[in-house]
C-alpha cells in the first residue's frame, strides 16, 4: 500500500473518533430511582389473641367401688378396659349365710307380730271388760242411793206419823235400821265403782299408763326391731351385687372370684364422657385467662380439634412456685380423648383493642421499633406492643394514620432511605 492512501485513512480515523468523542461529552448522567415498597396505615383494631399450651388428658372423675361385706366373692364380670353404664353389675358376693339370716330374722318378725296382735287383743279385751265392770258398779250404786233415797223419804213420813200418834214406835224403828241398811248398800256401791276404776286405770285404757298398755309397746317395739333387722339384711344383699355407680371406663380390677373383699378398693372407674385437659402455665400466662374462655384442644398426632371451656384457673401447684394450671372441660362422648393422651390447648384471651399493625411490619423479633414513611423517607419508630394474635398485634407510641412499612423483610431499606410508596 502507497503512502497516499495511508495518509487518507488515518484521516478518516481521526474524524471518526472526533465525531464520538463530541456526542459523549453531550449526554446526561442516568440517575437510579427510589425504591417502590407496600405500606399501610396504622389505624384502630380490634384483635382475639390466644395462648397455646401443651398439657394432658385427664379423666373428669376417678370412682373407687368397694365391698362392705365380709362374704367372699362369687364372680367378677368386668375386665380392665370395660366401658361400663351406672348400674351395671360389676361383681357378685356368696350371700348363702345372709339368705339364711334374712330367713330367719324373717321368721321372728311373723312371731313378734303374732305376738303383738294377741296382746293387743287381750288389752283390748281387758280394757272392754274393765268399762263393763265400771258400767256395773255405777248401776249398782245408782240402785243403791235410789233405794236410800226412798228410805229417808218413808222414815220422815214415818216419824210424822208416830208423832200424831196414828203409827207405832217399832214401825220407825224398824225404819231407820232399813235406812240404815240402805246407806251402808250405797256406801258398798261406791266403793266396788271406785275399785272397777282403779283397775281400769291399772290396766291402762287409751293414752293411760297401765300393765296392758306397756306390753302392748313392747310387743310393739319387738317386732318393729325384728322388722328393722330384716331390711337391713335385704339392704346388704343388695350391696352383695356391687354395681357401677356411673358410666365410665373400668381402670383396675383387684377382685378375684374366692377371695374376701375386706372392705378394699376393688374396681375403679374412670368418667371420661366428658374429660379435663390439665394446662400448666406461668403466672404471665394464668392472669390472662379468664374462667368461662372458649378453647380448642389437639390431641398429639391428631388433626382432630376438640371445643372446651376454661372451668377453673388453679392456683400454684406447689407453694413457693409460680406453675398455675389451666383446667379445660372437654366433652368426650365417644372415648376418643382418653387419660394421659398429651394435648395441646390453644385459649382464647378477652379480645383488645387499639391501634393495629400486621406482626410483618415489626423491624426485628423484639417488635420494639417500625419504619415510617414521611415524604418519601423512612424513619425508625419505637413502639410498644400491647397484644398480639400471631398476625396482628395492638402497639402504643404510633399515632393513628400513620404510614407503615408492611413487609419489613421484603424490603431491603433502612432508616433515611428514600421511597416510592406503593399503597397505604
Amino acid at each position: 500500500m502507497n503512502r497516499s492512501l495511508l495518509f487518507v485513512l488515518g484521516g478518516v480515523v481521526l474524524l471518526i473518533a472526533a465525531g464520538c468523542s463530541s456526542r459523549a461529552g453531550s449526554a446526561k448522567p442516568a440517575s437510579t430511582p427510589p425504591p417502590t415498597v407496600a405500606t399501610v396505615t396504622a389505624a384502630r383494631g380490634t384483635i382475639s389473641p390466644s395462648l397455646q399450651i401443651a398439657g394432658v388428658i385427664t379423666p373428669f372423675r376417678q370412682v373407687g367401688v368397694a365391698a362392705d361385706l365380709s362374704e367372699p366373692i362369687a364372680e367378677v364380670d368386668v375386665q380392665e378396659g370395660d366401658r361400663v353404664r351406672g348400674g351395671q353389675v360389676l361383681a357378685r358376693l356368696l350371700t348363702d349365710d345372709l339368705q339364711a339370716q334374712l330367713a330367719s330374722a324373717e321368721r321372728v318378725v311373723s312371731e313378734d307380730v303374732a305376738r303383738y296382735s294377741q296382746t293387743l287383743y287381750q288389752v283390748n279385751a281387758v280394757n272392754a271388760q274393765d268399762q263393763s265392770a265400771i258400767r256395773s258398779a255405777q248401776a249398782a250404786l245408782h240402785q243403791a242411793e235410789v233405794n236410800l233415797a226412798g228410805a229417808v223419804t218413808d222414815l220422815k213420813r214415818y216419824q210424822s206419823l208416830f208423832a200424831q200418834g196414828y203409827l207405832p214406835a217399832q214401825t220407825v224403828d224398824e225404819q231407820r235400821t232399813t235406812v240404815s241398811s240402805d246407806r251402808a248398800a250405797a256406801s258398798s256401791a261406791q266403793a266396788a265403782l271406785n275399785q272397777a276404776v282403779a283397775n281400769a286405770q291399772a290396766n291402762g285404757s287409751g293414752a293411760n299408763a297401765g300393765e296392758q298398755q306397756q306390753e302392748l309397746a313392747a310387743s310393739r317395739a319387738a317386732a318393729d326391731a325384728a322388722q328393722a333387722s330384716v331390711e337391713q339384711l335385704k339392704r346388704q344383699l343388695q350391696r352383695a351385687v356391687i354395681t357401677a355407680p356411673v358410666d365410665g371406663v373400668v381402670d383396675s380390677v383387684n377382685a378375684n372370684p374366692g377371695e374376701y373383699p375386706s372392705g378394699r378398693q376393688l374396681f375403679t372407674i374412670e368418667q371420661v364422657d366428658n374429660v379435663y385437659a390439665i394446662l400448666p402455665s406461668s403466672t404471665s400466662q394464668a392472669v390472662q385467662v379468664v374462667s368461662g374462655a372458649h378453647a380448642t384442644i389437639v390431641a398429639a398426632g391428631s388433626t382432630r380439634h376438640d371445643a372446651g371451656r376454661v372451668v377453673a384457673v388453679l392456683d400454684q401447684v406447689q407453694p413457693g412456685t409460680t406453675n398455675f394450671t389451666i383446667k379445660v372441660l372437654v366433652a368426650n362422648p365417644d372415648g376418643h380423648l382418653h387419660a394421659g393422651m398429651p394435648v395441646t390447648g390453644t385459649v382464647a384471651l378477652p379480645p383488645v383493642s387499639g391501634v393495629k399493625l400486621p406482626v410483618t411490619a415489626f423491624v426485628d423479633d423484639t417488635h420494639a421499633s417500625v419504619y415510617t414513611v414521611t415524604k418519601g423517607t423512612v424513619h425508625l419508630q419505637t413502639v410498644s406492643v400491647v397484644k398480639d394474635d400471631g398476625t396482628s398485634a395492638i402497639v402504643l407510641g404510633l399515632p393513628e394514620g400513620s404510614v407503615v412499612i408492611k413487609n419489613v423483610e421484603d424490603s431491603d431499606i433502612g432508616n433515611g432511605d428514600r421511597i416510592s410508596v406503593a399503597s397505604k
